[in-house]
């Protein structure tokens, strides 16, 4: 006689996190490791291939000078990294593995190294006229790392022009992102710069003998403390308007959205806590489970635990058609409260997260607020790093984003919304990853801004296998394609903060986490295996880019929240790489409509320079 389904116990793993939001039939495929496995192999035949016919022109002497594909420059140095020999390896490798046919794979190679080619001829050719001039001399490693940071521009452009993306949407209403926000970022930029320099100028060996050590280097010394310069900077600026909030009290009536699909397992310790945190809020809470064709005890389950509650009423409500944000849809257009707010069915609220979060909206301008995911317990080593992941970017990038009105969106596990400024932007996008990060750019096209308030605590579920952590992440790295795509009038818009400098930064990271496990596995193999090759090439900035400023940054941040997470610190960092990993696998997720020769040669004249139209301003 079989078992009967016990409702508070989870389902076995394979059952419950995979859905119809996993991979978007229209924009992604549901690949298997052996994907992104096959693209290491083949990318490491390529590179020992590489680097043997590099070995064998030395050898015959048809091979002399910087080690790299570097044409004019002036020091014909060994260079410390052929970063130039990875790129194009990678740019190879990756059109190989692109999901499509062989034609499409072709003029995706072709438009990646093309475009790589002619911006590396035409630096070359500036710096060897710069040398001419006797103006500068720009070094082999400059030239280098100029090209890297180039190419992590070339590789989102070209997915972006080539991948099956969704639909650009309407254009943005009336964006508006205040001088003051730029002015701070630009103060920001400025003293980090000098700051940087002055660090690096009056504690030069002190400089050096980091770099010895890895903890800087990676694409130059001075980049890093830049960047972390900055980041500290407007953290400083974010923390000071978080605490202007500090005893502001808000509280209109709010309703509470739980999307749930087979979430009978822990959707009562959800709305249990929803109660809880209505002891701490004035207003009135009305909360509508929405049950996402469920095939378990979700909605008898969810009507008993709302049956229970002392401090909020609530009702479940029916949606059959699969998607979240199908489900989030049904449930807005039920509600007449002036706040929405959404919290994912394995997701439990802080006492205070209501009242902290609900603080924001007395400025008018804001549009939707989120808060720290903590994961609900830590016992395994995921939970560890994702600890650490969650103070590095709730606790400190975001409340850097926070400084100058940047967060481009907030975890849809908890969200608050202005339901009149979701009326403006239409609803929630269907069909595509990252639904939650799209909301708040199209707020931000009307107008509004996203506060990301760490003080509004969570918990939710963390990957319970590392199936599951991989379908994911892989989910969450796809999404920032998704969501440029079908934001495309707000890329680079300079009316907003975040398509002027957030999305294009996040579009560019998301490639500089693509390559970083591909360039470990590069290094490796010059190092070991063709270590007389490459006689100048170091360890210290490959690893520079794992450890370095990374590590500091993290270990400090841990120290001011909770000292006891610097522990993870090490296990976080090994992650990192397995992040990359994902972040690949995500790239290589992506649909790529076929091409036939005659495509090509209608693509190839269709790219011609051209004046894109924008809306009127």
């Amino acid at each position: 006689m079989s078992k009967a389904p016990n409702p508070s116990e989870p389902p076995a793993v394979a059952d419950y996190f995979r859905s119809v939001d996993s991979a978007p039939v229209d924009y992604a495929v549901d690949r298997p490791s052996s994907g992104t496995n096959g693209f290491f192999v083949v990318f490491a035949g390529l590179c020992i291939i590489a680097m043997l016919m590099r070995t064998i022109g030395e050898h015959t002497g048809m091979a002399a000078g910087p080690g790299d594909i570097v044409l004019f420059a002036a020091d014909r140095g060994d260079a410390a990294v052929p970063t130039r020999l990875f790129l194009v390896l990678f740019f190879v490798t990756y059109a190989g593995f692109a999901y499509s046919n062989g034609w499409r794979r072709l003029f995706i190679g072709g438009a990646l190294i093309g475009k790589f080619a002619v911006f590396c001829l035409v630096l070359d050719a500036f710096g060897w006229l710069l040398h001419a001039l006797g103006v500068m001399t720009i070094p082999t490693f400059g030239l280098q790392m100029i090209s890297g940071l180039a190419a992590l521009a070339i590789f989102p452009h070209t997915v972006m022009r080539q991948a099956q993306l969704p639909a650009e949407g309407a254009p943005p209403l009336r964006p508006y992102t205040p001088i003051s926000a730029y002015l701070i970022l630009s103060f920001s930029l400025v003293f980090a710069i000098v700051g940087a320099a002055v660090a690096l100028w009056v504690f030069g060996s002190q400089v050096d003998a980091l770099q010895q050590v890895a903890i800087l280097g990676g694409i130059g010394p001075g980049v890093f403390l830049v960047q972390q310069l900055l980041a500290c900077l407007t953290a400083g600026f974010g923390l000071r308007r978080l605490r202007k909030m500090k005893g502001v009290t808000f509280s209109p009536r709010i309703a509470v959205i739980v999307p749930a699909h087979n979430e009978a397992h822990d959707i009562g310790d959800t709305i249990a806590s929803v109660d809880r945190a209505a002891q701490t809020y004035s207003g009135a809470i009305h909360l509508y489970v929405i049950d996402n064709a469920s095939s378990d005890e979700t909605t008898p389950v969810a009507e008993s635990a709302i049956a229970a509650c002392e401090n909020i009423t609530g009702v479940v409500l029916q949606c059959p058609t699969p998607g979240k944000a199908i489900a989030l849809n049904m449930g807005i257009a039920q509600i007449t409260e002036d706040f929405i707010v959404r919290i994912d069915a394995d997701t439990v609220i802080g006492p205070d997260c209501l009242q902290n979060a609900m603080r924001h909206f007395v400025n008018p301008r804001v549009g939707s607020v989120g808060g720290m995911p903590l994961p609900a317990e830590e016992k395994t080593w995921i939970d560890k790093v994702r600890l650490v992941e969650v103070f590095l970017r709730h606790g400190f990038f975001q409340m850097s984003l926070n400084g100058y009105q940047g967060v481009l969106g907030v975890p849809g596990m908890f969200t608050v919304y202005r339901h009149s400024a979701l009326r403006e932007v239409g609803p929630m996008v269907q069909g595509m990853n990252g639904e939650d990060t799209d909301i708040c750019l199209r707020l931000d096209s009307a107008g509004y801004h996203t506060v990301a308030d760490p003080t509004a605590v969570y918990y939710s579920e963390t990957p319970l296998s590392y199936a599951h952590l991989r379908e994911q992440r892989t989910r969450w790295f796809r999404s920032i394609y998704h969501i440029t795509a079908h934001n495309r009038s707000t890329l680079l818009d300079r009316r907003s903060m975040t398509g002027t400098f957030v999305l294009p930064f996040q579009l560019v990271n998301a490639a500089r986490r693509a390559m970083l496990a591909p360039l470990l596995l590069f290094a490796v193999i010059a190092e070991v295996g063709f270590h007389m090759t490459f006689l100048g090439m170091a360890w210290q900035p490959v690893v520079a880019t794992v450890l370095g400023m990374p590590m500091v940054v993290t270990v400090c941040v841990c120290l001011a929240i909770r000292p006891s997470a610097v522990k993870y610190v090490p296990a976080y960092l090994c992650f990192r790489v397995l992040r990359s990993y994902f972040t690949l696998a995500a790239a290589l997720s992506l649909r790529y409509p076929p091409m036939q020769p005659k495509d090509i040669l209608g693509a190839v004249s269709a790219a011609a320079p051209r004046r894109r139209s924008r809306p009127p301003r």
